[in-house]
């Protein structure tokens, strides 16, 4: 068995999210904390290499706010 490895598996988590979204158009992210705390990102993203930003509100008068990939336990997009 030679299978050559999947040509993905040299992108980082950062990227693979970044394709996520686009790709879905997502507007909204779920988020489980390491702290067991439940997080609902909203509106457009910021993926940088080990965090996201994000926005706290539904409205453009919601504050921004990042969470490190280190404290995300589980992410749906």
């Amino acid at each position: 068995m030679s299978d050559p490895k999947p040509e993905r598996l040299h992108l980082t988590l950062a990227e693979l999210i970044s394709e996520q979204i686009e790709q879905r158009h997502a507007t909204e992210l779920r988020t489980v904390l390491s702290t067991g705390n439940e997080i609902t990102m909203h509106g457009r993203f910021t993926v940088g290499s080990d965090f996201i930003i994000y926005r706290t509100a539904k409205d453009n008068s919601g504050k921004w706010a990042m969470t490190p990939f280190a404290h995300i336990v589980q992410l749906a997009i």
